[in-house]
């Protein structure tokens, strides 16, 4: 495989070097693609950042602006992607693209199970933030109770209709049987009483149950 340094690669792509530089500085900093390093850590071109460059070129010829041409690059090339930053003590050998694309998909791997655990922590938290829920015990003790309390409450309330009738006027309470006999109107006292607990059953039944 041939090598090219700065100079001689940005003459065979037609731009000027310190632009060339830019370009595949920004594609390095943007984890984007990598230029290839000598033992000593000089940077050196080869067939594969030629056709990155000469396919920017064309881009920006057009008038394309640069992160819409670096959106597209992954689209066309076998690009070298850098998993850590630079190290300018150490400097990096020549990367096999197959390698680092295996070391990338390790990585993604290792993200998502981690992602996955987490979710899973998560999840199992929040099951036990929930009430548990009720027995069938529970449930039939509860419905009862609440039985219980309507009849309760509507003994009470017809407990205190009929009071409440009987201190009623005489005039209002009977109806006249005959000429000289009264009794008792029975169908009012009673239509009475049920309007006294239609009236106020919801009311006491929330106040029992601590509903607003």
């Amino acid at each position: 495989m041939e090598y090219w340094r700065i100079s001689d690669f940005s003459k065979k792509v037609g731009k000027h070097p310190n632009t060339v530089d830019r370009w595949f500085k920004e594609l390095e900093e943007k984890h984007i693609h990598t230029v290839s390093r000598t033992e000593y850590g000089e940077k050196v071109y080869d067939q594969l950042d030629l056709d990155i460059a000469l396919y920017i070129r064309e881009k920006r010829d057009q008038k394309w602006a640069l992160d819409g041409i670096f959106y597209e690059l992954p689209k066309h090339f076998e690009l070298r992607i850098s998993l850590n930053e630079p190290d300018e003590t150490n400097a990096p050998q020549v990367t096999d693209p197959k390698t680092m694309r295996r070391e990338l998909e390790k990585l993604v791997r290792e993200i998502t199970e981690r992602q996955n655990r987490e979710m899973k922590q998560q999840y199992e938290e929040l099951l036990k933030r929930l009430p548990q829920p009720k027995t069938f015990q529970e449930e039939r003790q509860e419905r009862m109770t609440e039985m219980i309390t309507r009849r309760r409450i509507e003994s009470q309330l017809r407990d205190e209709a009929l009071n409440m009738w009987f201190t009623k006027p005489e005039e209002e309470r009977k109806r006249r049987v005959g000429f000289f006999r009264k009794e008792e109107d029975h169908d009012k006292r009673e239509q009475f009483v049920r309007d006294h607990i239609n009236k106020h059953f919801e009311e006491r039944l929330k106040k029992e149950f601590d509903v607003i």
